[in-house]
């Protein structure tokens, strides 16, 4: 409700809960008694009531009381504090103001508008026929004063616009109320969903004015009624005599200078003067984990709901426990105001929890009601019987036909699913057309094409009507075969979504419709050939939308209808959406080096290079996680091959991406980065990651291999650098394989260089995305992490339980990339607590495995960590400690890897410094240290300095 006119003799009084509010007089009742209140505590709470049910910002609120007068946020919550302990706000279930986190603050109880005493006798209320208002408005305050600015500023015919139960019909009663004043009283109101026929129209229009039946034209007679009078004619439910009230409307507005009309209608009247506002659904509470009560109320379709409640069970405070199933209540409904009127009387009965379970059904979705409305507005499929009755017969044809998308679809989806038995593309074109000017259709302009869809509760009308017709099974079939031929053709738009739309909503509108399509075609009434052409199309969907267990499951469920004569472009796809969905879920199986090199080998009879690399690209991943360094090159240079074959630049920074990594795994530090830095240039950056060209992120690949040849190199300033531009490009590639992979391989650097903080904030991210996506072998290795982290800040005992939870879950997965960090770092944790045999037992375990396996990439790592466990031991171990130290020294020195040399080298430094060889410790150290470059604030180089100065010192002071 909105009292922007408190001082107008129609809105002198207010009454809420148990107050009365005198706005002439400035005091505020309770039980006859006046309630003290200060005058800025006064002011809020009017700036409050004449927006009452709306968020009120704090600057607005603080310019009301203190007009003239700057004054700290804090006084404003004084003044506050003091009006709410006068309310007794919070007392008793009773609450009136919430505060709405950092937008400002609004009055939630429902208002009531008194008539002043010197209302009586007005002259003008005898002239008006206006029916009260139909209760307190939600949301729709800043509509009622739209439609009251364009009144004033003479615009003459306004229609209201919108679908049935909307609330127009409030929202017009609202402006009338409101525009008495000025039009002295002259407001009519004339119900014209009683005219059966458009020659009823003038009929109903004079006798809502007053007038006498007429022998004469009544055309004339109305117009001379009206000639000479200022009035405002509001014309309800025009939409089914449209053609006469656009005649009447048109006569009138022509002719009588003075007569203003407000028409509430789900179709324009269309005549040259009209102004059309288009009402929209009430905003609803967005889908969000465990909204609070206040988040919730400070949507209007949830405070319409509330209040409603409340009116029926006479108190109703929303807890924290039932917000989202409010909001959940509001989104099925559309924020389609009668439906939720009609919900929330069914809560203040069966409870809000039960009333969402109701809503599942379509029938009790239709049919809950209330009996003291207007016949149409008693039920929702009151409501839309009577638009449906209306409608011809073609038009009702193709509205239960579309019934069958879930969510939009285009002009061309609705004539490839209707266009049957008879009817023809152009009469499907014209009724579509028609029920979007019914409001029975929404239409949603979208960057390349209009789109179009039903609200809920009209699908729910349609799909019964659909379902009596018998084409339910046809229109399914029809549905099915036009989305797999659509996913088929728009592969690549999948991945290219209008301006400033994310990768998740371009994909939102169609993964409805693909989930029912995929139901039909899997269930009785579909077949194995509809089956696996729907899950191949349907598979690149899924992997856009990171839905990989879903994934998962359609392609097995898949496989065991695949027939040898189905198209090979779908088995292959099947078999490639497998491996990849179930990689990233269950690990690295046999079954996902077989589903890909199935994959392989049809796309190598078909001679599609296209899919070779694709297909390749997605085994080279494969192999980087099973650590096999030797299939990494093969793989690579297969894809080389390819790629020179085509000629196309983006493939042969593909090719150089892998074969970068696979140099990388080799621990060639020196030709890996040329291939990785020759990839990033050949891959535009400004392109998305894009699943469909290639199964992994080409960029985000090329430069966390960068960010860590780079670290083993000793250039760890350019690491630093690549390691936050991994991130960067990950999180833009929006797609939570890349964002994961990013993190996972850029996090070992920073507990390198000791950036912990870092850490923390990766970490956060990476068990964020796994644990949203059910990304098992992300998971597991977020444990690990996670215990390193642990041990690193002194938690020892919950990091050690931490790592070996993860190495077994690892192990089970066959995911071996981070393994040896974390053998190393259990290992050490063990020694360090006196289990030394098992701590050689874990690290000679996995130096056995890299030697077996030809992985000589963490060697060097592993014989460091080994030489730190017997450090930890008896002092007759120190000589086998500085062996290992000296071997890890030895690898690292083969790999190019200065980073491992230098920090494997300060270990022997400090067992010989120990033993009195300072002078050979300052050798060792000073020629590791002299061939650094960059990086010299970092932890590993700080130290070498101090080394070189203490060593320095005293080999002077020994001479």
């Amino acid at each position: 409700m909105s009292v922007q006119h408190v001082g107008s003799s129609s809105a002198i009084r207010l009454r809420f809960g148990p107050f009365e509010l005198n706005v002439a007089e400035r005091s505020l009742c309770k039980a006859s008694q006046i309630v003290p209140l200060g005058g800025r505590a006064y002011d809020i709470l009017i700036a409050l009531l004449e927006n009452a049910g709306e968020v009120v910002p704090k600057s607005e609120l603080i310019a009301k009381a203190w007009p003239d007068v700057t004054v700290e946020e804090g006084s404003l919550r004084v003044h506050l504090s003091a009006l709410r302990k006068a309310l007794g706000d919070g007392q008793f279930g009773n609450k009136y103001i919430a505060n709405i986190q950092g937008r400002g603050y609004s009055f939630i109880a429902p208002v009531a508008r008194l008539p002043g005493g010197r209302d009586t006798g007005n002259a003008s209320s005898g002239l008006s026929n206006l029916p009260p208002a139909l209760g307190r408005m939600v949301g729709r305050n800043n509509v009622v004063l739209e439609i009251q600015r364009w009144l004033r500023t003479e615009q003459r015919l306004i229609t209201i616009l919108g679908a049935g139960g909307i609330g127009k019909t409030t929202v017009a009663l609202s402006v009338g109320h409101g525009a008495l004043a000025d039009f002295s009283g002259a407001v009519f109101f004339v119900d014209l969903s009683t005219a059966g026929d458009n020659e009823q129209v003038i009929g109903a229009v004079a006798s809502a004015l007053g007038l006498a039946p007429q022998l004469v034209d009544p055309r004339e007679a109305l117009l001379n009624f009206l000639r000479a009078r200022r009035a405002l004619v509001i014309l309800d439910s025009c939409e089914h005599v449209i053609e006469r009230t656009a005649d009447i409307a048109d006569y009138i507005v022509r002719n009588a200078p003075e007569i203003h009309i407000l028409a509430t209608s789900r179709e324009t009247l269309r005549v040259p003067g009209e102004r059309v506002l288009r009402l929209c659904p009430l905003d609803c509470p967005p889908e969000q984990p465990r909204p609070t009560a206040s988040e919730v109320l400070a949507y209007p379709a949830a405070r319409l709901f509330a209040e409603r409640v409340s009116a029926r069970r006479g108190s109703f405070s929303l807890s924290d426990d039932e917000a989202p199933l409010v909001a959940e209540i509001c989104r099925k409904l559309d924020g389609i105001a009668l439906a939720i009127e009609l919900a929330a009387g069914r809560a203040a009965v069966f409870g809000v929890r039960n009333t969402v379970a109701r809503l599942g059904s379509r029938l009790d979705l239709l049919k809950f009601g209330r009996r003291t409305a207007n016949p149409r507005h008693q039920t929702l499929k009151a409501t839309l019987d009577w638009s449906h009755d209306h409608l011809s017969e073609v038009e009702r044809v193709v509205l239960r036909r579309v019934a069958i998308f879930i969510g939009h679809f285009s002009l061309e989806a609705a004539c490839a699913v209707a266009e049957q038995g008879g009817t023809d593309r152009s009469e499907i074109e014209g009724a579509v057309e028609n029920l979007v000017n019914k409001s029975l259709i929404v239409a949603w302009p979208s960057y390349r094409r209009m789109l179009y869809r039903l609200l809920d509760t009209t699908r729910s009308y349609a799909w019964e009507k659909l379902a009596e017709s018998g084409e339910h099974h046809s229109m399914a079939a029809r549905h099915a075969s036009h989305l797999s031929r659509s996913l088929q053709d728009n592969r690549g738009n999948l991945f290219d979504p209008e301006p400033g739309q994310s990768l998740t909503d371009s994909t939102q509108h169609n993964l409805g419709d693909v989930r029912a399509a995929l139901e039909w075609s899997f269930g009785p009434d579909g077949n194995d050939r509809a089956a696996t052409r729907m899950a191949a199309a349907a598979s690149q969907l899924l992997l856009a939308k990171s839905l990989f267990l879903e994934c998962r499951n359609w392609m097995e469920k898949a496989l065991d209808r695949i027939a040898a004569e189905d198209d090979p472009r779908d088995q292959m796809e099947i078999h490639a959406s497998l491996a990849l969905s179930l990689m990233f879920t269950a690990g690295n199986s046999e079954r996902v080096r077989d589903a890909f090199n199935t994959a392989l080998t049809l796309a190598e009879q078909r001679e599609d290079a296209y899919q070779q690399l694709r297909l390749l690209s997605g085994l080279s991943m494969y192999l980087h996680r099973t650590i096999d360094a030797a299939g990494s090159l093969e793989v690579a240079r297969r894809a080389e091959t390819v790629a020179n074959k085509t000629g196309n630049p983006e493939d042969a920074a593909l090719a150089d991406s892998m074969l970068g990594a696979a140099y990388y795994m080799l621990a060639d530090h020196v030709r890996a980065p040329k291939y990785l830095e020759r990839a990033l240039r050949g891959a535009p950056t400004s392109r998305r990651f894009n699943a469909t060209q290639y199964l992994f992120d080409l960029r985000t690949t090329s430069l966390f291999n960068l960010t860590r040849s780079h670290w083993f190199a000793g250039n760890l300033d350019s690491a630093a650098g690549y390691a936050e531009r991994t991130i960067e490009e990950a999180e833009r590639a929006d797609h939570p394989i890349a964002l994961c992979r990013a993190l996972i391989l850029t996090m070992p650097l920073y507990f390198w260089i000791d950036e912990l903080g870092q850490v923390e904030l990766n970490l956060s991210a990476l068990e964020l995305t796994a644990e949203k996506y059910s990304l098992e072998p992300f998971r597991a290795v977020a444990v690990g992490l996670k215990g390193r982290h642990l041990v690193r800040v002194g938690q020892a005992e919950d990091g050690m339980c931490h790592l070996r939870d993860s190495l077994e879950k690892l192990r089970v997965l066959r995911y071996e990339m981070l393994v040896t960090d974390f053998v190393s770092e259990l290992a050490v944790g063990l020694a360090k607590q006196n289990q030394r045999a098992e701590a050689l037992n874990l690290i000679d375990g996995s130096i056995a495995t890299q030697l077996g396996s030809n992985r000589p990439l963490h060697l060097p790592a592993l014989f460091l960590a080994k030489g730190s466990v017997l450090v930890c031991g008896e002092s007759q171990q120190r000589d086998l400690a500085a062996e290992c130290f000296g071997e890890a020294m030895t690898l690292a020195a083969q790999q190019s890897a200065l980073s491992f040399e230098l920090r494997a080298g300060l270990e022997l430094a400090r067992l010989w410094i120990d033993r009195g060889q300072g002078r050979r410790a300052h050798e060792l150290i000073g020629a590791v240290y002299g061939r650094f470059t960059e990086g010299f604030e970092t932890p590993d180089l700080v130290l070498a300095r101090r080394v070189l100065e203490q060593t320095s010192v005293r080999a002077r002071q020994a001479g």
